[in-house]
């Protein structure tokens, strides 16, 4: 049988609700705690206008899982020094939302399929970041088995932080 597939939906207010209700989970506030507790809270963080960041959902068959967000590494960035040679860099933070889809092997192919709208949004995408945390041992695995290589530690905001890069 076939893999439903994995779709991306821009992130719009109506998801809101959906997105506040991840957030609470203890799963995803583990490794993603913005301390977004209240609706109020989360449209104002995922809704700033002047947000360099681009949110998805990640969508499974037509049933949201997950969420997903790029943003562009520029000179400014404090990953500005881990940029690529030539071409743009973009990074990248996901989580599965959904606790039903957890432990089913989803990040790898989630990944992949982002990577591929990825590069057709920005042609001259060249390298991708992704930054876990250092304890977040599962998804670094993930991550360097979908082919990203570890760069550097770093600690932002109090965490500490190993950030991977992939070549594209």
């Amino acid at each position: 049988m076939a893999s439903p597939p994995i779709t991306f939906e821009p992130l719009k207010p109506l998801h809101a609700p959906l997105l506040h209700g991840w957030l609470q989970e203890a799963h995803v506030r583990e490794f993603w705690d913005d301390g977004d507790r209240t609706l109020e809270q989360v449209l104002a963080h995922y809704f700033e206008p002047d947000w360099d960041a681009v949110p998805f959902l990640i969508v499974l068959g037509g049933l949201p899982i997950g969420y997903i967000q790029t943003y562009p590494v520029d000179a400014e960035s404090e990953f500005a020094v881990w940029r690529g040679s030539s071409g743009e860099t973009w990074g990248i933070d996901l989580f599965i939302g959904e606790r039903a889809w957890l432990g089913r092997g989803l990040a790898g192919p989630i990944i992949q399929a982002f990577l591929g709208l990825l590069r057709a949004l920005h042609p001259a995408l060249r390298r991708v970041l992704i930054d876990p945390e250092t304890r977040n041992t599962r998804a670094r695995h993930v991550y360097a088995k979908a082919g990203f290589v570890p760069l550097t530690t770093v600690e932002v905001e109090g965490k500490e932080l190993g950030l991977m890069g992939l070549d594209i």
